[in-house]
């Protein structure tokens, strides 16, 4: 029989093996013996443990979503739209998300999991499987409610079409900045590029605020009255 120590420690090695393989490779590219062998372990396990394939990548899209806690979902709750400082505190919780969502997504570093695992997202999300779209919904839900709340109290002229359409574009300057970093390193020149991740952040935070059109979070001078 196989001691509980060891047979955890062996589902994680799968589970990192197959974060690594299915990021690379996707689903239908990567077979299980591959991934066994990387893990140093018996591929008969891999049914043991996820009861096969399909198994192993839910279980490796929920291991990457409980690898860390989001800071998104660390976020203050809104106050009700219309009470009393509902925008000020709704235009606080957008810089928040913004601020929040582009550490996350940024936030890789060096090690080679925690890049597979934001390719593997970034695939899923891209073209979500059946099989997993409602694994992937649960996990996106809180960044889709929390962001709209904002633009719900922010804009409340919008139309649901309008406030979903704003939505996507606001999270897609982020994605994409975080899709694209490489060849925008290679445009800088500079492989270290951005060594100032918290100015590129309120660059996006600005855009996006001037986009949706937000006065008070550009302040004007007050002019001196003529003498």
């Amino acid at each position: 029989m196989t001691p509980p120590a060891l047979a955890q420690d062996t589902r994680t090695r799968l589970l990192e093996s197959a974060i690594l393989h299915f990021a690379a490779k996707g689903f239908d590219g990567t077979g299980i013996r591959e991934i066994a062998k990387s893990a140093n372990a018996n591929s008969a396990l891999v049914a043991y443990h996820f009861c096969g394939k399909e198994g192993l990548y839910l279980e490796a899209l929920k291991a990457i979503f409980a690898r860390k806690v989001s800071p998104v979902a660390l976020l203050k709750d809104l106050p009700p739209a219309g009470s009393p400082g509902a925008r000020k505190a709704a235009l606080k919780g957008f810089q928040d998300y913004i601020r929040a969502f582009f550490t996350e997504i940024m936030s890789c570093g060096s090690d080679p999991v925690d890049e597979a695992a934001m390719i593997l997202v970034g695939r899923e999300m891209q073209a979500p499987r059946t099989a997993s779209s409602a694994l992937l919904m649960e996990h996106l839900k809180p960044y889709v409610v929390y962001l709209t709340n904002c633009l719900q109290i922010l804009r409340p002229d919008l139309n649901e079409d309008e406030l979903f359409t704003m939505g996507v574009s606001i999270q897609g300057l982020v994605i994409h900045f975080r899709n694209s970093i490489g060849i925008i390193r290679l445009i800088r020149g500079n492989p270290a590029y951005p060594e100032d991740l918290d100015r590129i952040i309120q660059h996006h935070i600005d855009f996006s605020l001037r986009g949706l059109g937000v006065p008070e979070a550009f302040p004007q001078p007050r002019t001196q009255p003529c003498s």
